[in-house]
């Protein structure tokens, strides 16, 4: 009888095997974005599992202390791999400093087999692959020989940002990056010297104001980015669900998102309230992987105000966790694990 092992891939072994490789999570999420196109994906909606304050409602999104989220999938075209991502998110763990803000695990399945054949660390999964994301938009929606990149947020996602920059604006001339937490700010920029022009800057105002493009990348819970700040010809890209005042996106010429079906379904996002006040309508809104595929253009003109907004999907971290999982087996990482010896239910 076949005994099914699972490989078990620690935040060690992903990086031994790939995961901290900027170029290579790019590539993989022009793969994951062509086969969203290409329709070659089955993915069904996040289910997001709030825990709310004790003293406030559980419809209240914004009110969460924690939650998890899972994310299933199945990833067709050349990678063939079923998947869940199952993220977790915590601002106790913001407020202790003991851990990160969000830990995540990833589970590859075996479609025919029906067995998952690894388990492995998906916090850093994340983190490079919602950086590469707003990497892959810069190359399709930036304005042409871009200078100016304004960037708010020197966590973990603003670390792999300025990695992300250095692959897709290499010629950039000035980065302004500001954090609340300013020394933190600057040691990112200490780190990064010699790679990128970084310049620390006191307030979000500062940093975006008439940059070529914005990023933003906060645990925000309140709109804080106004119109007047970005610039027409420019590229916003919001991470976060809702950092952004609703006439930055009611200004746009141009609306671009990662999935739009889950976005607007979303109540915490920033489309909701548009989409409900018949503000924006679902036709105009272009998914990102349409683009990639060739199905739908990217920057039109110079002038174009574009808004990309990256929600975060399955296939990408199913896209990245199968490459390190092919990479581990064949450098022998990670501990096998056995979900029996012999089977009960047979």
């Amino acid at each position: 009888m076949t005994v099914p092992e699972i490989l078990f891939l620690s935040q060690e072994d992903v990086i031994a095997a790939g995961g901290l490789d900027m170029a290579k999570t790019l590539e993989d999420m022009e793969l994951a974005l062509r086969l969203h196109g290409e329709g070659e994906i089955n993915m069904p909606p996040k289910i997001f599992l709030p825990f709310t304050e004790p003293d406030r409602p559980r419809s209240a999104a914004a009110s969460f202390r924690a939650a998890a989220i899972t994310m299933p999938v199945y990833v067709g075209g050349p990678v063939q791999r079923a998947g869940v991502k199952w993220a977790a998110e915590s601002m106790e763990n913001v407020r202790r400093g003991d851990l990160p803000y969000g830990i995540d695990i990833v589970v590859l399945h075996d479609v025919d087999r029906a067995h998952p054949v690894a388990i492995m660390d998906g916090t850093l999964i994340t983190a490079m692959r919602t950086s590469a994301i707003t990497g892959v938009a810069i190359r399709y929606l930036a304005p042409p020989e871009s200078r100016v990149v304004g960037l708010v947020g020197a966590g973990v996602i603003g670390r792999t940002t300025l990695e992300t920059l250095c692959h897709v604006l290499p010629d950039v001339e000035e980065v302004r990056l500001c954090d609340l937490d300013r020394p933190r700010a600057q040691a990112l920029a200490e780190e990064f010297a010699g790679r990128l022009p970084i310049r620390i800057v006191d307030d979000a105002e500062t940093s975006l104001r008439g940059a070529d493009v914005c990023i933003t990348m906060t645990t925000s819970r309140t709109p804080y980015v106004q119109a007047e700040w970005v610039a027409p010809g420019s590229l916003f890209a919001q991470v976060a669900a809702n950092e952004v005042e609703g006439e930055v996106i009611l200004q746009a010429d141009r609306l671009v998102v990662d999935e739009w079906e889950q976005i607007s379904h979303y109540s915490g996002s920033a489309f909701r309230p548009l989409l409900e006040k018949g503000q924006i309508h679902d036709e105009e809104i272009t998914n990102l992987g349409k683009i990639v595929a060739g199905e739908a253009p990217g920057r039109r003109t110079p002038e174009e105000r574009i808004f990309f907004d990256s929600f975060g999907m399955a296939c990408e971290d199913i896209v990245v966790a199968e490459r390190i999982y092919q990479e581990a087996r064949r450098h022998g990482l990670g501990h096998p694990l056995r979900l029996w010896e012999s089977a009960w239910a047979m």
